[in-house]
């Protein structure tokens, strides 16, 4: 009799949860070290967006001239806490390298074959669930302000170069896609192949529901210490476990575990936040705006808006006046005729629990770690999947499944190696 191999997985956000599933389903017996409640981190507050338009790495040497402005503007969308910065300087650095044009080529070539494989991925996996009706595939827009053809023809250009199908639209088109949208956009860029969810956290909380049916186990414990010789045995603040095999999807929490196998990654935290309206608009899509670097996703509690990135690692304490300022811009973005309700809001009608600070696990290349440890055939790592986990969870729960099984993975994982460094 063939015995059952134990695997632990460390993270019960998106991405642990799709690993868990895809190894439970074949047959594996699957435990999830989770400390809070399954997806209460970022796969939770995030945008509900499957940005699978976003194809091109965040290193752009674009940015080195609008950090300036983005950094004096109190409505910006990027902060750096100066107590911070010292600590975040190595990786900045590691980042201005990606913005090689041999790095960026590489780069968008190895988010764009996650991207295209990550919707099929989804219908799959939520098919299982029996929870198809958490994939909306009613495309995006992204809008603008001030139209420069030029530069937006050249940039849906670039778009279409990498596949991703993508038109401008104004005017009457626009009124029909997003009539709720003020007199201010002048146009928008509408990729008509991606989607949303109205519900992240449920998207995740189905699929465990789904991997508990097929017997998988959830701990609430918080993972403190990592082995892996001769045997994983994980270590929490209440118990200590064996395993045959072991799966580090902890997200921005990934660091510390890994340095404990003997691995040092430039993982970096990107905080994010939003502000959950408890209204509705009207919207069929989500709407990101190009000016003011935020999103507003329709979702079945109200309007999500969410952006902004703040490098402030994993412990300080969030600044809510990142989530209040997304306010101001969606008032500026959305007509106050078609959405009175939008514009009576004031920040003091809003609940706490409708501000929200996350972590986006980020490596300086925009790539996520996919892996198997080349110290110790039995330890794995998913983690480092930046803005796009949401996007690529299900795909990348398919690709560890595979590499854990001695599968050939449908996507060459070699640009992915932890060792890359």
């Amino acid at each position: 009799m063939k015995l059952v191999q134990r695997v632990a997985v460390i993270g019960g956000g998106v991405v642990g949860i799709n690993t868990a599933y895809q190894l439970q389903k074949q047959g594996f017996d699957v435990t999830v070290f989770e400390p809070n409640e399954i997806a209460s981190g970022a796969s939770f507050g995030n945008a509900g967006h499957f940005a699978t338009e976003q194809v091109f790495p965040l290193a752009d040497p674009a940015l080195l001239l609008q950090v300036p402005k983005m950094l004096s503007d109190p409505l910006g969308p990027f902060r750096i806490k100066t107590s911070y910065l010292p600590k975040v300087m190595p990786w900045f650095t590691r980042f201005l390298l990606q913005m090689s044009s041999d790095n960026r080529q590489s780069n968008t070539r190895h988010i764009k074959a996650l991207n295209e494989a990550a919707i099929s991925a989804w219908r799959r996996v939520l098919n299982d669930a029996s929870a198809s009706e958490l994939l909306v595939l009613k495309g995006s827009l992204l809008t603008f302000e001030q139209i420069e053809r030029d530069n937006i023809d050249e940039l849906i250009g670039s778009f279409k170069a990498q596949g991703v199908s993508a038109e401008f639209v104004s005017g009457k088109k626009l009124a029909s896609l997003a009539p709720q949208l003020s007199e201010c956009i002048q146009g928008a860029i509408y990729f008509t192949e991606v989607g949303h969810t109205p519900d992240p956290q449920a998207l995740t909380t189905s699929i465990c529901d789904l991997f508990s049916r097929l017997g998988g186990c959830v701990i609430n414990e918080k993972v403190i210490n990592i082995t892996d010789e001769p045997r994983p045995i994980v270590t929490t603040e209440q118990s200590e476990q064996a395993f045959d095999k072991i799966v580090i999807c902890a997200g921005a929490f990934s660091k510390p575990l890994v340095k404990q196998l003997g691995y040092r990654v430039p993982l970096e935290t990107e905080r994010g936040y939003h502000l959950m309206l408890p209204i509705e608009v009207g919207l069929d899509c989500p709407i990101a705006s190009n000016d003011r670097k935020f999103i507003m996703t329709p979702m079945n509690s109200g309007l999500r808006l969410a952006g902004t990135v703040e490098f402030g690692g994993n412990d300080s304490k969030p600044d809510y006046q990142r989530s209040d300022m997304l306010l101001t811009h969606a008032k500026a973005m959305l007509s106050k005729a078609r959405c009175p309700q939008l514009h009576e809001l004031e920040l003091e009608h809003l609940k706490d629990y409708m501000r929200w600070m996350g972590r986006r696990p980020s490596l300086p290349d925009s790539l996520p770690v996919m892996d198997r440890s080349p110290h110790n055939p039995s330890v794995f790592f998913n983690f480092g999947h930046q803005h796009l986990g949401l996007t690529w969870g299900a795909i990348c729960g398919e690709l560890m499944a595979q590499l854990i099984t001695n599968e050939i993975p449908k996507i060459d994982l070699t640009a992915y190696r932890v060792t890359r460094f």
